[in-house]
């Protein structure tokens, strides 16, 4: 009778240090996915904000020289990238100046606001990641470039 208690106890002992072993594991794969996850959106925003910062640079002279045709054709070096399906230039006014579409069909829509103080904005969709960043000449704002990202694609 009391080798069976020391058994039960030491059965106890075990199944609580497994349990509680289970746990910690289980909270740690947690954390690492959840620090995977943020660091892929980081890094996707780092790309995308590469890719509307050359873009911006490549279109300002088009912006000033209202040249439509000379930013579609910067537009549409972006299809190279297949994760970008559709891309934009608007102007100060946010008019749309040229626009890139994959498919042909996808417009420049919920384009996010920036603050005076901001030089862009990104916004994670459910499928997408739109970001807009200021193009500025010589301190003065002279347009927008719009990036949609499909998440589909890397995911």
């Amino acid at each position: 009778m009391i080798a069976q208690r020391k058994q039960s106890i030491s059965t106890k002992l075990t199944m609580m240090n497994m349990l509680v072993s289970g746990a910690a594991l289980l909270l740690a794969c947690a954390g690492f996915f959840a620090y995977d996850q943020i660091t892929f959106r980081e890094s996707l925003v780092r790309t995308l904000s590469a890719q509307g910062q050359i873009i911006g640079s490549n279109s300002a002279s088009a912006l000033l020289f209202d040249d439509p045709q000379a930013a579609l054709n910067t537009l549409s070096a972006l299809k190279s990238f297949p994760n970008i399906v559709s891309a934009g230039i608007l102007t100060a006014t946010r008019q749309t100046f040229a626009q890139y579409s994959r498919d042909g069909q996808d417009e420049l829509l919920n384009v996010p606001v920036l603050r005076d103080d901001q030089a862009e904005a990104y916004r994670f969709g459910s499928t997408h990641l739109i970001l807009v960043r200021k193009i500025v000449l010589d301190q003065k704002l002279i347009g927008f470039v719009y990036l949609r990202a499909d998440l589909n694609h890397v995911l």
